[in-house]
């Protein structure tokens, strides 16, 4: 039996998720320098939260198709624990990161277990954690022995099905690529930060765009209408099978900000068949 287990991802591989390709998976997770004055490139962490569109607060591993590879006959359980629920944002992040985050993590490195935890989800009505395993039999009893029923309570159902592409993970708990976004911009602005960055002054961001390799015309309209729109275009280069564009532009680094920025590229890629793949920008201490 094939063992699975989470772990803090150095590359994307194999799918994609919905709303993604697999450029954008390619090159979010690459190391592109080792100056550790710049900030952005690659940015890596397993676990993301944002809300979704129906209104779940989702807590998700955005790396875990890095560590294992879907294959045939591997079941996604549903544990779902009716008697906890959440009002607001605040309260679904305190309870996703300080009661299901470690639990879950305690369960994903436990070495004698043989099941991927992939992600968590809470609303009004109920909270529910996900999982892959190739043994239902076994994964239940990882639950009901795990510090995740010390800590939720053990009224809970569990629930399966064969879903061996994945489709569960990539389609109700991967974010779509502006939520990814969003909770990428976060990080990198608190990563900037612990590093003596002022983020009100103006730095030079660069954006990286990404483009099939049968778009080069695409990636040179693209790059000549970020020129009108006051961005300078560093470069459209074939390189490792796609086409990269790279623009930039000074601006400030606070949250506000640059989320306004990075949706204002994605908008513009999108307008040319371009994949947003990340920003990066030196640390500017005073």
């Amino acid at each position: 039996m094939k063992r699975l287990f989470a772990s803090i991802a150095l590359m994307a591989t194999v799918l994609s998720a919905s709303a993604q390709n697999q450029l954008f998976f390619k090159h979010m997770f690459e190391n592109k320098t080792a100056d550790e004055t710049i900030v952005g490139h690659g940015y890596r962490d397993d676990w993301g939260f944002y809300k979704s569109n129906g209104g779940k607060y989702i807590l998700a591993d955005m790396a875990i198709l890095s560590a294992v590879e879907p294959s045939e006959g591997i079941y996604c359980l549903t544990v779902t624990f009716n008697s906890e629920n959440c009002q607001n944002e605040e309260e679904a992040k305190h309870i996703l990161e300080t009661k299901v985050k470690p639990a879950i993590e305690a369960l994903a490195n436990d070495k004698k277990n043989k099941s991927a935890y992939v992600g968590a989800t809470i609303d009004h009505r109920n909270l529910e954690i996900y999982a892959y395993t190739y043994d239902i039999d076994e994964l239940e009893k990882e639950f009901r022995k795990s510090k995740l029923v010390a800590k939720i309570g053990d009224n809970m159902n569990i629930s399966h099905m064969i879903d061996k592409n994945w489709k569960i993970y990539q389609n109700e708990l991967f974010p779509d690529q502006w939520n990814y976004q969003n909770i990428q911009n976060q990080r990198i602005t608190e990563e900037l930060q612990s590093k003596g960055d002022v983020n009100s002054k103006l730095h030079i961001v660069s954006h990286l765009i990404s483009f099939p390799l049968d778009k080069k015309a695409d990636a040179d309209k693209f790059a000549a209408k970020a020129k009108t729109w006051k961005y300078y275009v560093d470069e459209v280069v074939e390189e490792e099978g796609i086409v990269k564009a790279t623009i930039s532009k000074k601006s400030k680094t606070d949250l506000e900000t640059i989320t306004t920025v990075t949706m204002e590229v994605m908008n513009l890629a999108k307008e040319f068949g371009g994949e947003y793949v990340e920003w990066s920008t030196r640390v500017m201490r005073d």
